[in-house]
């Protein structure tokens, strides 16, 4: 017994001297097994990325041949606990990446056994989706601005479901320094939407090309509240520094420090030059009397929103107006300007992109309306009634004109009410000429927002048969 003991203890410790170099050994070759699997992950996800950009890039084609306009969906996390286990559910369902489905038999007892409301579009994000993912699929829209084409950027839903937060970002207010009255409020950003992205990229793209073009930056900030245009870049230090008013014949004018060019305000009486809406000499739509502001890095831009959100604030303020009752009802639409010329050719191209962040698209009943209806109109068929019997219409009167817009465009009537309105006419070379036009719809997905969803989404899908054309580039002349 001792003598096996002993055979047993040599031969267990020859086993564990070879332990490390066997360990090595296994080791090794898990490395090598682990390298070889993440080279061809890494081939894959090349690959998928690869796919996914040739998709895009066919599908952006295939949508500027057609001249139609891209829809794209985001529906918010529902907030509203409706079950025991206190997750809340969502009425909005997606089987597919462009298909949104619309659950009202979950909560009308009435329609149970009914198929939900589906609707199609471009893309169907999911709730809780990054900025940066949003801003992916309109990456080729933008970039065309730097080679002379027009684009525009659209955010529409109902109060509260994101739109100003995906289109402009987030700008925390705080009080500034000052005394009583005269204290101006501090503007910080604390998260960019698809504008300030959008201009990031513009900027980077740019600096990486100054060796072949030269490209200038003009930014304007347009805001319409009842009817009435506010120029939101007028009276900041940088307009009164370098700003420059459009002129129709063309020829703009450097900002005057003893004229300042203004809109009207809510409740503020100022004499200013009056904004106006025409057609320059080569038939574009402008605001005549705007202010528009040279901006040379993504910073200029940030600090040109600061400044006139800024000065909006203090102006709602002093006229004793609810700041976020103004946001809900006013539709704000900032505009970049490219200029680039070609250095070796000479060639000069000039494009635009327009930020567009709508009004709240609530609606409210109809008061002493009748549910009887001999004939349904466009407006009627995008507010028809949802598990209810009333009769509905925009909360926003704007927005009643651009739903009647969409309508005639879709149905290619030969009179076609732009003028109706100030955001249908300031937005009437997006919704008929050669842009690039992209529907951000945002929705809320909670069950007491049934209505005002299905609204959103019925007008977004009717937005998406729109025909505008097939863009063009802008050339200018360097003569």
């Amino acid at each position: 017994m001792k003598t096996q003991f002993e055979m047993l203890r040599r031969t267990t410790a020859d086993e564990l001297q070879q332990l490390p170099k066997q360990a090595k050994e296994w080791s090794s070759k898990a490395s090598k097994a682990v390298n070889a699997a993440q080279i061809e992950v890494s081939m894959l996800k090349n690959q998928l990325a690869l796919e996914v950009s040739n998709r895009r890039k066919l599908l952006n084609e295939v949508q500027d041949l057609r001249g139609t306009v891209r829809v794209y969906c985001l529906p918010r996390s529902p907030s509203i606990v409706t079950d025991a286990n206190s997750t809340p559910s969502s009425i909005i369902s997606s089987p597919s990446h462009d298909i949104a489905l619309l659950h009202k038999d979950w909560i009308n007892e009435d329609m149970k056994g009914k198929p939900p409301m589906c609707f199609e579009f471009d893309r169907m994000f999911t709730a809780g989706v990054s900025q940066s993912e949003v801003y992916s699929e309109m990456e080729e829209l933008v970039l065309g601005c730097l080679e002379g084409f027009n684009a525009c950027l659209m955010a529409y839903g109902q109060s509260g479901s994101g739109k100003t937060h995906s289109m402009i970002g987030d700008f925390k207010m705080s009080s500034g320094d000052g005394f009583g009255d005269d204290a101006m409020p501090l503007i910080d950003l604390v998260g960019c939407g698809i504008h300030l992205l959008a201009a990031r990229q513009l900027f980077e793209v740019s600096h990486e090309r100054k060796g072949r073009f030269e490209d200038s930056f003009t930014l304007s900030i347009l805001e319409i509240q009842d009817e009435k245009l506010v120029d939101l870049v007028a009276d900041t230090a940088i307009s009164e520094k370098n700003g420059v008013v459009k002129n129709v014949d063309g020829r703009d004018r450097k900002v005057s420090n003893k004229v300042k060019n203004t809109g009207e305000s809510a409740g503020v009486d100022e004499t200013s030059t009056k904004l106006e809406i025409r057609a320059n000499h080569d038939g574009d739509t402008i605001v005549q009397g705007q202010i528009s502001v040279p901006v040379a890095s993504f910073e200029d831009v940030v600090d040109a929103w600061k400044e006139s959100l800024a000065m909006r604030a203090k102006k709602l303020m002093d006229a004793g107006a609810n700041i976020q009752d103004h946001d809900s009802n006013s539709h704000m639409i900032a505009t970049i300007e490219v200029m680039s010329t070609n250095i070796n050719t000479g060639i000069g191209t000039i494009g635009k992109l327009q930020c567009a962040d709508l009004g709240a698209s609530n609606a409210i009943q109809k008061r002493g309306s009748s549910s009887s209806r001999s004939k349904a109109t466009g407006m009627d068929n995008i507010l028809a009634p949802v598990g209810n019997k009333h009769e509905w219409k925009f909360l926003n009167k704007s927005l009643s004109t651009f739903a009647d817009v969409v309508d005639a465009r879709v149905n290619f009537s030969r009179n076609v009410p732009y003028r109706n309105s100030t955001l249908t006419h300031v937005l009437r070379d997006t919704l008929e000429a050669d842009t690039k036009t992209m529907l951000l719809v945002c929705v809320k997905s909670d069950s007491e927002n049934l209505q005002d969803t299905a609204n959103s989404l019925r007008l977004a899908s009717k937005m998406r048969k729109v025909v505008i054309g097939k863009a063009t580039k802008h050339h200018i002349s360097v003569a």
